[in-house]
């Protein structure tokens, strides 16, 4: 079931299976990171993600049919986080903070003033005066535009985008948001493996690098927080990565509401500090490469094999 979700279930060590070369619609990857925020939403917690579709099968927000081999049956058109789930399940996050690798001035802060670090949330979806279907959405839901997939291959790339108004991500303490993340679209990505089993699935759910800004109007402890997390984004790239990396998916939960039907799964995610080159740089390379300034031996493109 979980493989005909937006997102799904995640154990970062895999991420180095995929084969990324094997992309032709999405050309945004995960970046790696020696600083990350590790986050669980359990839906034994009310937390966790939602993908949802309408169950009309000549609904535009249907979804569309899954056709590479060894996928499921229905790929569902939207993607939001518990919290905005049309399920009215009452829940206030998607997932809350376990733990963290090299975030020293945000765990300081945590420790110093006695915050445990679960009181910390995250959340995504359409904002609260939104109607549901204003959260990230499959579009058009057109083949080699929203999504790409064949017969012949066992990956699936979609892209799931809103209007940028109409959606919000953020962390929290408590019910007090504290950070803001800019709009970024949700890659997924499905390696449905050599077999129909879920045991040998791949799925990568990631947004482009974003901005991370602080809510205005904190008191001095929400404010202190914030700023903190900052801190240690601003000394390790300055931009915010959030990636979903799963193998052997895991079972989610159906559910119905408003007119929707729903599937709910665990959220297993890693907030990363990440950086990404200037445009600029970028341009200067590529004019001094133009110039024949660098010079490199031709080799042969070696493209590695995805591993089981």
């Amino acid at each position: 079931m979980s493989t005909t979700v937006a997102v799904s279930a995640a154990l970062p060590v895999q991420a180095a299976t995929f084969d990324f070369s094997k992309l032709q619609l999405i050309s945004t990857k995960p970046i790696e990171s020696n600083s990350e925020l590790s986050f669980f939403g359990s839906l034994d917690n009310n937390e966790g993600q939602t993908a949802f579709f309408n169950p009309d099968p000549d609904a535009v927000d249907r979804g569309h049919a899954e056709i590479s081999p060894n996928s499921g049956s229905i790929a569902p058109y939207y993607a939001t986080g518990r919290n905005a789930s049309p399920e009215n399940s009452g829940a206030t996050r998607a997932a809350s903070l376990e733990g963290a690798t090299n975030f020293p001035n945000f765990f300081n802060y945590l420790s110093n003033n006695s915050i445990a670090p679960n009181s910390i949330g995250f959340s995504y979806g359409q904002k609260s005066d939104r109607d549901f279907k204003e959260t990230w959405n499959l579009g058009e839901d057109k083949l080699g535009q929203d999504w790409l997939a064949s017969p012949t291959s066992t990956i699936e790339e979609r892209i799931y985008t809103a209007n940028p108004d109409a959606v919000e991500s953020y962390f929290s303490l408590g019910d007090t948001r504290i950070v803001n993340l800019g709009y970024t679209p949700f890659y997924v990505l499905f390696e449905y493996g050599e077999t129909p089993a879920l045991e040998d699935n791949i799925d990568l759910f990631y947004t482009e690098p974003v901005k991370a800004t602080k809510v205005a109007g904190l008191d001095p402890l929400t404010e202190g927080l914030a700023d903190a997390f900052l801190l240690d984004i601003a000394n390790n790239g300055g931009n915010v990565q959030l990636v979903i990396e799963d193998i052997a998916a895991e079972d989610g939960a159906f559910a119905s509401g408003n007119g929707f039907n729903i599937f709910n799964f665990p959220l297993p995610l890693s907030v990363r500090a990440v950086s990404v080159p200037e445009p600029s740089a970028i341009l200067g390379f590529l004019i001094l490469a133009g110039s024949g300034i660098f010079s490199f031996p031709k080799q042969q493109k070696k493209v590695g094999k995805t591993s089981k």
